[in-house]
């Protein structure tokens, strides 16, 4: 297992705790994960080799690698044989969302639009983020869901007004809500 400093093993326990870490992704004896930190960061983890990689700035044998660890060892993980998910390991992520289980999807990506609208200046993150949350919600829909999904849009709605995309959001939206009786 890969060693870390314990004050970094108990920040990244406690970012797990906190539903920082979106998923992590298991192929052979690799991990991948995605945390929210001060950005979204992406972790890989070499099991076989002890060593482990991160896009934060420290780049290795942070909180971010030891949060994906903790996710994984409290069995919080999707396991893939694929060799493609190695190359693209969001790729199959959102493949297992929709696939598999739109539910935890749906849950996932509302965790990171929250995350995303508190951070995302431009609004690009978020819209994508909506549209991919509006492709799983008839998999998968309920009124919590679509009144998570409302309070989102009404924060960018207030920060994006001027947007042309937010009219069209919008008529998404209400498109793919109005059989939850919302």
């Amino acid at each position: 297992m890969v060693i870390m400093e314990k004050k970094i093993l108990q920040k990244g326990r406690s970012y797990y705790k906190k539903g920082k870490v979106l998923w992590v992704l298991k192929h052979k004896e690799k991990l991948f994960s995605k945390v929210l930190g001060t950005y979204p960061y992406y972790v890989e983890i070499d099991l076989a080799k002890n060593s482990n990689k991160c896009t934060c700035p420290q780049g290795k044998d942070c909180k971010h690698v030891a949060a994906a660890l903790s996710a994984f060892e409290e069995g919080f993980y999707v396991e893939s044989t694929n060799p493609l998910s190695e190359f693209s390991p969001e790729s199959f992520i959102d493949k297992y969302f929709f696939e598999e289980n739109p539910e935890l999807g749906l849950e996932t990506l509302l965790k990171e639009l929250h995350y995303q609208m508190n951070n995302d200046e431009s609004g690009s993150e978020v819209a994508k983020l909506i549209r991919k949350v509006l492709k799983l919600f008839p998999l998968s829909p309920s009124k919590e869901i679509g009144f998570q999904l409302r309070d989102i849009f009404e924060e960018f709605q207030r920060v994006f007004s001027d947007y042309n995309l937010t009219e069209d959001l919008e008529k998404e939206i209400e498109e793919a809500t109005k059989d939850c009786s919302l």
